[in-house]
């Protein structure tokens, strides 16, 4: 949408015929720039007489007066027409570039951290489909857009959608599985980016416009909206906020649907759940505030500290992979490749050694590689080639797996709040990759070594987390809860046998036999347990 291109002065329309490079070598001269021409009466030429004119010795001098140029032609070689040609961003017009990408990332931060409110006041369901609707709208009112003012403000609006759909949609997925599950669909979720990216380049190489582009890549977010009716709202929402009737008409439908029969006591189980956990009534709104909270407050920092890392480094050798050359269509395709058969193996890999341990190992690795990539010797291409494949091997599958692992830190109210921060680091670091290959003037290496360090500084923060998906931390959390159930078993038990000691002989009798009770123990097996920042 937005590839830079060389370009020149446009030739004046009568003059549009005069061959291309001959225009350029009579009117730009070596010291001149691309943003002006010689000075001539360009209006009173002809295509016989401009290069009589230039080749006089009366009218060439070395100090020869240059004009600003009125407008630009581009070349088309690889790229079609952009929104750079469209709205002549070059030149003294040229900074506008960095405050249309500006425009993008503000909205998406402020959709990381706004989106999480939104989702815990309206549910999953209708602000991801809200927000689908609103993005699809949005991107294709860009490609009707004739003035820059205007899409700026569009490019607001569709990074706030954006960002809002990518971090409700994988809260709501992960929420509506159980088990093992959770970590395949959550690593999962991250695979379509890596696919969008192949198809992005064959998109941009056959459409060739940014218009049409816009179009293309606009049309899949709109489609999404067609799935309001079959999708579902989270259950773990439902049951946060106390909308057991909703709750409970959800699961006979995925009971139905699975041909799974629910348990006789599930809504009774359910009930005793709410009231464990909220004294029976809907759980209070949260706010970006509660994740720093102090019993979060160490959680939240260190997910802010390798979202950054992960980010800064997962663009920043991405923007310098394209310096090393080559087609740029194909080169995508392979980043993308490479990036998806990454996030395919670590969902094998995270099952058998769990996600802690692989996010600390993918960003160790990728850190040590930025730097030894400092120290190859010059013409050695394939060993930066290389070397390049593995971090981002690495830190593709480090994003695939850095939503997951945030997720299962926070519990169901504010998770999508925490993952909403988490990418707000991401914004910021997003932000920051452009200007990191500018201190390539100061040192060469000191780009390479600051992705490198950040993302060591990252993997060691996370050794101060509890590692809530080990199997230690989960017998204690389930001996907890199952400790809780019984003591209030004991309790409903004590009632009832006090009751029936005031009671007639016949019915105290039955005390002392055996009998069927309805105490909700059984709640872990349909997928909702205490306290659900450990998934269980």
């Amino acid at each position: 949408l937005a590839a830079t291109r060389d370009f020149w002065c446009a030739r004046p329309d009568h003059l549009s015929s005069i061959p291309l490079e001959l225009w350029r070598n009579l009117t730009q001269t070596t010291t001149a720039s691309q943003c002006s021409v010689r000075a001539a009466p360009y209006e009173h030429l002809t295509v016989d007489s401009i290069l009589d004119y230039f080749q006089g010795a009366a009218n060439v001098s070395e100090g020869e007066l240059e004009i600003a140029c009125s407008a630009y032609e581009y070349d088309d070689t690889i790229y079609g027409q952009t929104i750079i040609a469209e709205f002549g961003l070059v030149c003294d017009r040229g900074h506008l570039m960095s405050i249309v990408e500006m425009c993008f990332l503000a909205g998406a931060a402020l959709g990381s951290v706004g989106s999480g409110w939104i989702s815990d006041q309206f549910g999953r369901r209708h602000t991801l489909m809200g927000f689908a609707l609103i993005q699809g709208l949005t991107g294709f009112a860009l490609g009707f857009v004739t003035s820059l003012e205007l899409y700026m403000a569009l490019r607001v609006v569709i990074g706030f959608a954006s960002m809002s759909v990518a971090v409700v949609s994988f809260v709501l997925v992960v929420e509506l599985v159980s088990g093992r599950y959770r970590t395949i669909i959550g690593i999962l979720n991250i695979l379509p980016v890596a696919l969008a990216y192949i198809l992005a380049a064959g998109i941009a190489y056959v459409a060739r416009d940014w218009r049409t582009m816009q179009f293309a890549i606009t049309l899949p977010g709109l489609l999404l909206v067609t799935s309001w009716y079959w999708c579902p709202e989270s259950p773990r929402w439902l049951l946060a906020k106390g909308r057991l009737d909703e709750l409970c008409l959800l699961l006979e439908r995925a009971a139905n649907t699975n041909n799974l029969q629910l348990p006789a006591n599930y809504r009774k189980a359910l009930l005793v759940e709410g009231e464990g956990t909220n004294g029976g009534e809907a759980e209070a709104a949260v706010s970006v505030g509660d994740v720093f909270r102090r019993k979060f407050i160490r959680t939240t920092l260190v997910m802010i500290v390798v979202w950054f890392g992960i980010i800064l480094i997962y663009f920043g050798i991405t923007l310098h992979l394209s310096n090393l050359g080559g087609d740029i269509y194909l080169n995508t395709v392979i980043a993308g490749s490479v990036e998806a058969i990454a996030i395919c193996i670590s969902i094998v890999v995270v099952l058998k050694l769990g996600l802690r341990i692989n996010l600390f190992l993918y960003m160790v690795v990728a850190g040590l590689s930025c730097i030894v990539m400092n120290f190859v010797p010059d013409g050695n291409l394939w060993l930066i080639i290389t070397l390049a494949m593995i971090v981002k091997c690495c830190v593709g599958a480090c994003n695939a797996i850095i939503p997951t692992f945030t997720a299962y830190q926070y519990p169901t109210t504010m998770r999508n709040l925490g993952v909403g921060v988490g990418n707000f680091a991401a914004g910021v670091a997003l932000i920051i990759v452009p200007y990191l290959w500018l201190l390539e003037h100061i040192d060469q290496y000191l780009p390479m070594t600051i992705m490198g360090v950040f993302s060591i500084i990252g993997a060691l923060s996370l050794a101060i987390l509890k590692d809530k998906l080990s199997p230690k931390y989960r017998q204690r959390k389930q001996a907890k809860q199952a400790t809780l159930y019984q003591n209030a078993a004991a309790i409903n038990s004590n009632k009832q046998h006090a009751a029936m000691e005031n009671d007639d002989p016949k019915r105290r009798l039955g005390s002392h036999f055996t009998h069927n009770t309805d105490d909700g123990a059984g709640i872990s097996n349909i997928g909702f347990a205490q306290n659900e920042s450990i998934f269980l």
